[in-house]
């Protein structure tokens, strides 16, 4: 059987075309230290890496979206194209390749996985590491990546490998995974996934996630969206981080509203010396009868961070004007912007309307944040002994 005769394999030209096409990275990688049948007795891979859109990725912290669904299903079709361009390039070079494509991927439904993952490869070409949410996390764009791999046997300008986690300390995916999926030991070459990840919690979270977009398919995403590398590359690119995202609160999130509010209003009630200011002496049953009020709705919003709620703002409309009441932030979540983010997202529920809310008189830091929203005082009253200033926001002023 005659042989096609072996080229110099020009890889930095099989690189550049590959970009041209879309890659993001190319990177070679020394797979001679993983078990042949792995790596189908090639001794070296190729990783290549597909950006995805950031602004895309900045709305998973909402939700799984129809463009974000479009979004994966684009870059797999473009990763298949780039691979098995790659391949072919090896090939017709004379060496042995085989593209680790859609088409060419035996995926194990015990183990959850594929016998060499894309990102074991991506690890030995140095692009990132196994972050704690058992995806790829780069320094450039966290996870905000989607790959593929080619297995060869060209000789290759090889990298140097990542073997441990690079994430230190950081639990911010931990903290805010849905599934509660990310256990909190750090990925190394010695751990296996079950060490510090749980395939199946993940996979309930992702069905849920994505249930209303696209039913079946598992994709969450939201520990891509809060990790600080893909925060800081979505920042880099000019686009507002929305995570966290002002939510609806319903009946079952009053107590814990209450609580952070008991929390929040603490100081209020000390400089009082009244312990049963208003917004101490809520109940439950008070907090819901307003919720369940079709007359005038009482419009409850709250914002999640750590699987816990944070904050919350309230409002409801009274012929033409707007009472905006009880903005609360966690001391712990202060000066992040939050309280602002809410205040946005409460006026945002309501259009041509004037807007109106009081605070305490000696409450400087909160002047001064409703005044730099557009709210201007015009009144000083007292209630449950307290001095307050009244505000208020007219329609088209800033």
């Amino acid at each position: 059987m005659s042989t096609i005769p072996r080229a110099n394999f020009n890889f930095e030209k099989m690189r550049e075309e590959l970009t041209r096409m879309g890659a993001w990275r190319v990177l070679p990688a020394d797979l001679s230290a993983l078990p042949g049948e792995q790596r189908a007795g090639l001794p070296h891979g190729i990783s290549i890496s597909v950006a995805v859109d950031l602004s895309i990725v900045n709305r998973l912290a909402v939700g799984v979206s129809p463009e974000y669904v479009s979004e994966y299903d684009r870059l797999n079709f473009l990763l298949d194209r780039l691979a098995n361009t790659a391949a072919e390039n090896l090939r017709t070079a004379g060496y042995r390749a085989t593209a680790l494509s859609r088409d060419n991927i035996i995926y194990d439904r015990i183990a959850h996985g594929t016998l060499l993952p894309h990102k074991t490869v991506a690890t030995r070409a140095g692009l990132g590491w196994i972050g704690k949410n058992a995806l790829l996390v780069t320094r450039e764009r966290g996870s905000a990546i989607r790959l593929t791999s080619v297995l060869t046997d060209a000789p290759l300008p090889l990298s140097e490998p990542i073997n441990e986690s690079l994430c230190g300390d950081c639990d911010v995916c931990l903290r805010n995974c849905p599934g509660e999926a990310i256990l909190g030991p750090n990925w190394s070459i010695e751990k296996r996934r079950e060490d510090f990840y749980s395939i199946l919690a993940c996979r309930k979270a992702c069905l849920q996630r994505t249930w209303k977009t696209r039913p079946g398919m598992s994709v969450c995403g939201l520990c891509i969206t809060v990790c600080p590398y893909t925060q800081k590359a979505i920042e880099e690119a000019g686009i507002s981080y929305r995570f966290p995202v002002p939510e609806f609160a319903g009946p079952e999130d009053s107590d814990e509203i209450l609580t952070l509010q008991k929390i929040c209003f603490q100081g209020e009630a000390d400089r009082a010396d009244n312990p049963n200011i208003a917004p101490m002496a809520e109940t439950r049953e008070a907090l819901r009868a307003e919720m369940s009020n079709v007359t005038h709705p009482l419009i409850l919003l709250k914002l999640v961070e750590d699987r816990r709620i944070i904050g919350s703002v309230r409002a409801r409309e009274w012929d033409g004007t707007v009472e905006v009441g009880r903005l609360i932030v966690h001391p712990e979540y202060r000066k992040r912007g939050y309280g602002k983010k809410l205040m946005e997202a409460i006026e945002a529920c309501f259009h041509h309307v004037r807007f109106e809310l009081f605070t305490g008189e000696h409450n400087t830091d909160n002047l001064r944040f409703y005044r730099n929203l557009g709210y201007r005082s015009y009144d000083v009253f007292e209630s449950d002994g307290v001095r307050l200033v009244r505000l208020e926001k007219r329609p088209g002023s800033s």
